[in-house]
């Protein structure tokens, strides 16, 4: 299996999706722009691609901590994916729902700005004593 780069602080997502995955099928959300993606070359055209996976649609998946392996049928034709865990976006079941947060590059851990009132605009806040 390919290795995955992972920051210090990244979320250790291979429980949260064994907790997921015990749930029934499920739908994965790639970033399909992430190093290490292996998808067929048609899905690279799109940067967020959503997959279904469960027992019937994928029995032969491997998660480990580098990240998913799976052998998925785009038609007609069998493609070995995988997913780094750098690349999971969002993972989704019937009951629950969990997006992992991700900071644009560049921006580091910046405050974000406050708005700023239009001159001669009040905002709609009033003190009350």
């Amino acid at each position: 299996m390919r290795e995955c780069l992972t920051e210090e602080y990244a979320v250790n997502k291979l429980p949260i999706f064994e907790w997921f995955w015990t749930q029934g099928d499920i739908l994965v959300t790639v970033n399909t722009k992430t190093p290490g993606v292996d998808v067929p070359e048609f899905l690279r055209q799109k940067e967020l691609v959503d997959f279904i996976m469960g027992e019937n649609p994928t029995p032969r998946l491997q998660a480990d901590e580098r990240g998913i392996l799976v052998g998925m049928r785009f038609s007609l034709a069998l493609h070995t994916c995988f997913f780094p865990w750098d690349s999971i976006e969002r993972i989704k079941c019937p009951t629950s729902i969990i997006q992992f947060h991700r900071e644009p590059e560049g921006t580091g851990n910046k405050q974000p700005a406050k708005p700023e009132l239009a001159k001669g605009k009040r905002s709609n806040l009033r003190l009350v004593k």
